[in-house]
C-alpha cells in the first residue's frame, strides 16, 4: 500500500499554485506586508546591519503567514492557521515602530501587544486548536485581561512607551506616545502599572509552561510527535518573553535584555516553523505505521500481528479488537472480551472499523485524546480495507476450490454417462443388430427352399428393425431431447410433465428461448427433480412445477411428500443439480423437510455465456 498522497509534505510554491482566489489574495497581502516591513525597518536600521535585519523582519512576517495557509490545507489543523495567519500580520504592524513619527509608531508598538495573546493563544490550544481544559482557558482569559488593560489601557496614560523592546531599534530618541490622553503621566503608572502588569505576565508565562509541559506529559506517542517541536517553541518562547521583562526590569539598558528580547522575537516564527516540522512528523510516522501494517497484511491478515506492529510503532496507546458475533461482544488479541465500559473506566474509547456494507469487522480501543487525530482515520480506513480484502480473498478460494470440485464431478458425470451409453448400445441396440443380421441370413436361405415362409420372415424382422429404431430414438431422448430442440423448454417440459407418474400441476410465465446450455441445464435439473418426487411422494400428491421469465429463468418445483433430511443426501442427484444450475451461472436451493415435503427453486440468469465449456463437457 503506497503511502496516502496527502502525506506528502508540499512546498511553499506548490501551496501557493494549488491556492484558491481567497488564499492568493492573503499571499498578496503577506508580500505587501513583508515589502513595507522590509522598507521601513531598512530605514531605520545601521547600513552595517541593514541586511540581516530586512531578512529577519521577513522571514518574522511571512513564515507565521505560509504556515497558517498551509494548516488551511487540512481540516484537523485549519483552527491553527488562522491565529498563525493573524501573527504574521501583527508582526508586520510591529514594523510602524520603526517610524520617526508619532501616530506610526504609536501603532507598531500597540501591535505588539497584539502579537503576544495571540502567541499564547497557540500554545494553549495544542493540539486540537482550541482551548479544552479549564485551565487553559483561565490563562487566556488573564492574558486578554492584561493586554487589554493594563498594556493596551496604559497606552492613554503613558508620555512613551518602554524604550528597551524588540518592536523598536529607537532607544532615547522615539517618538511619543500619540494615544496619551492626560496632560503628564501620573506616577502611578511607572511605580505600580508597569511592574504589576511585567509581574502578572511572569507569572502568565510560567502558567502556560506548566499547561505546555503536562500536555507533552499526557500526550499519546502519535500526538506527542506532532506537538513536541511546538511544546519545546512554546516553552522556549515563555521562557524567554518571561527572562526579557525580568531583565528589562531590573536592568534596562544590558545588552542581556537586547538580547533575550531579540530571543523572543525569534521564537514567534519559530512556533510557525515548529508547526509545519510537527505536520511533517506526524505524517512521516503515519506513513511508516501504515507501510508496516501494509508489511504484515501482504504476508496475511492477523489482527494479532497488526497488534503487535501498532505497538512498536504507537506504544500501547491503539489496540485492535475483533467482533465475537455468539458472544455479542469484542475480544483484544489475546482472546479476552473487553466491553465498552471497561474501557469507559480506563480512560480509553472504542471506535468500530466497518466495511462498505456497514458490517463491524473490527475495533479501535484507543486513548480519549486520540479520536481526532490523522492516525486513528488513516488505520481504520486500512483495518477496513485489509478484512475486506482478506474476506474477499478467502470466498475466492472458496469458489475455486468448488470450482475445481465441481469440474471434476461432471467431468466423471461424462465417463459414466459414456459408459452407460455405450452399456445401452451394447445391451440393446447393437444385440438386436445382430441378431437381425443372423435372421437375414436365415432368411436367405429360407428363400431358397421355402419361399412361403420367406415372406413371413419378411414380416418378422421389419417388426424387429422397428423395435431397434423405438431403442435408439429413447436412447437419443435420454441424452437430449429433439423436442428441447425444436420447440423449447416449455414444450419439452410439458412433454414430460403430460408423461409423469404423478400429477403435475404445471404453470409457466412469459418463457422466451434461451442459450442451449441453459435450456439445457434447465430441463435436465427439473426433471431429476420431478423424477425425486415421482419416486418417492405419495401416490395422492401433486407435483407442482412452475417456469417464469425474470432477466432470466425462474423455476419451483415442490411436492407435498414425505421429505427428508439434507444432511443425509448432500452427494449424488442433488450434487449433480447444484453442479448443473452452478455451471451457468446460476444458483439453487432444496430446501425438505421430513413430513413436509420437498421443494427446488433456482435461478439462471439470461447472460452466462462465461460458462458454457464446463455444461458443454457435463452433457458430451
Amino acid at each position: 500500500m503506497a503511502v496516502p498522497r496527502s502525506l506528502n509534505f508540499m512546498s511553499v510554491p506548490q501551496v501557493v499554485s494549488r491556492s484558491s482566489p481567497q488564499e492568493r489574495m492573503v499571499v498578496g497581502s503577506m508580500a505587501a506586508a513583508c515589502l513595507v516591513a522590509a522598507v521601513l525597518v531598512g530605514q531605520r536600521a545601521p547600513p552595517s546591519d541593514r541586511i540581516p535585519r530586512v531578512l529577519l523582519e521577513v522571514l518574522i512576517v511571512g513564515i507565521p503567514i505560509l504556515a497558517g495557509l498551509y494548516a488551511l490545507r487540512f481540516p484537523r489543523n485549519r483552527r491553527f492557521g488562522r491565529p498563525l495567519i493573524a501573527a504574521g500580520f501583527a508582526w508586520a504592524l510591529t514594523a510602524l515602530s520603526e517610524a520617526s513619527t508619532s501616530l506610526p509608531y504609536s501603532v507598531g508598538r500597540l501591535a505588539a501587544w497584539i502579537v503576544v495573546p495571540i502567541a499564547i493563544y497557540l500554545m494553549l490550544a495544542l493540539p486540537e486548536g482550541r482551548l479544552e481544559a479549564r485551565i487553559d482557558r483561565q490563562l487566556f482569559r488573564f492574558c486578554i485581561v492584561l493586554a487589554v488593560f493594563l498594556y493596551a489601557g496604559s497606552s492613554l496614560f503613558i508620555d512613551a512607551f518602554p524604550a528597551q523592546t524588540p518592536w523598536a531599534t529607537c532607544r532615547a530618541d522615539c517618538p511619543a506616545n500619540a494615544f496619551m490622553v492626560l496632560d503628564r503621566e501620573p506616577a502611578v503608572m511607572k511605580a505600580v502599572v508597569q511592574p504589576l502588569r511585567e509581574g502578572l505576565t511572569v507569572i502568565l508565562m510560567l502558567g502556560v509552561i506548566a499547561s505546555l509541559v503536562y500536555r507533552g506529559r499526557v500526550a499519546s506517542p502519535f500526538r506527542r510527535r506532532a506537538i513536541l517541536p511546538l511544546i519545546a517553541m512554546g516553552v522556549a518562547s515563555a521562557a524567554s518573553l518571561a527572562a526579557f521583562l525580568i531583565v528589562r526590569r531590573l536592568a534596562p539598558d544590558t545588552a542581556s535584555a537586547a538580547s533575550l528580547g531579540q530571543l523572543w522575537s525569534l521564537t514567534v516564527p519559530g512556533m510557525a516553523a515548529a508547526f509545519l516540522v510537527g505536520i511533517l512528523r506526524q505524517r512521516m510516522m503515519l506513513g511508516d505505521t501504515l507501510s508496516a501494517l501494509n508489511r504484515d497484511v501482504q504476508r496475511q491478515l492477523d489482527l494479532s500481528d497488526t497488534r503487535a506492529t501498532l505497538a512498536r510503532t504507537l506504544g500501547d496507546s491503539i489496540d485492535v479488537l475483533v467482533p465475537d458475533t455468539a458472544a455479542r461482544a469484542w475480544r483484544n488479541t489475546d482472546g479476552a472480551a473487553v466491553s465498552a465500559a471497561a474501557l469507559e473506566e480506563q480512560g480509553r474509547q472504542l471506535t468500530i472499523v466497518r466495511d462498505d456494507g456497514g458490517r463491524a469487522v473490527a475495533a479501535l480501543a484507543h486513548d480519549a485524546g486520540v479520536e481526532q487525530d490523522d492516525l486513528l482515520d488513516g488505520i481504520k480506513r486500512f483495518l477496513g480495507t485489509a478484512v475486506q480484502h482478506a474476506w474477499a480473498t478467502a470466498r475466492l478460494a472458496r469458489v475455486l476450490v468448488e470450482l475445481d470440485q465441481s469440474r471434476a464431478r461432471i467431468a466423471r458425470a461424462a465417463d459414466v454417462e459414456r459408459s452407460r451409453i455405450g452399456r445401452d448400445l451394447h445391451d440393446g441396440a447393437q444385440q438386436r443388430l445382430i441378431a437381425l443380421r443372423i435372421r437375414l441370413s436365415m432368411v436367405e436361405e429360407t428363400q431358397r427352399d421355402n419361399p412361403q415362409a420367406w415372406t413371413q420372415e419378411l414380416e418378422v424382422l421389419g417388426s424387429q428393425i422397428d423395435t431397434t429404431l423405438e431403442e435408439l430414438r429413447a436412447l437419443a431422448h435420454g441424452v437430449y431431447p429433439s423436442l428441447l430442440t425444436d420447440r423449447g423448454l416449455e414444450e419439452a417440459l410439458h412433454s414430460v410433465a403430460a408423461g409423469a407418474a404423478l400429477p403435475v400441476a404445471f404453470e409457466t410465465h412469459d418463457l422466451h428461448r434461451y442459450a442451449p446450455e441453459i435450456e439445457t441445464a434447465v430441463y435436465f435439473t427439473v426433471l431429476e427433480a420431478l423424477q425425486n418426487a415421482c419416486k418417492h411422494a405419495k401416490r395422492t400428491s401433486v407435483v407442482r412445477l412452475a417456469l417464469w421469465h425474470e432477466d432470466g429463468i425462474s423455476f419451483d418445483v415442490s411436492d407435498d411428500g414425505p421429505g427428508f433430511e439434507l444432511s443425509q443426501h448432500r452427494n449424488g442427484g442433488l450434487r449433480n443439480m447444484h453442479d448443473r444450475i452452478e455451471a451457468v451461472g446460476g444458483v439453487i436451493t432444496i430446501d425438505s423437510t421430513p413430513a413436509r415435503g420437498t421443494r427446488v427453486t433456482g435461478f439462471v440468469p439470461r447472460a452466462s455465456s462465461g460458462h458454457r465449456g464446463m455444461i458443454g463437457a457435463g452433457t458430451a
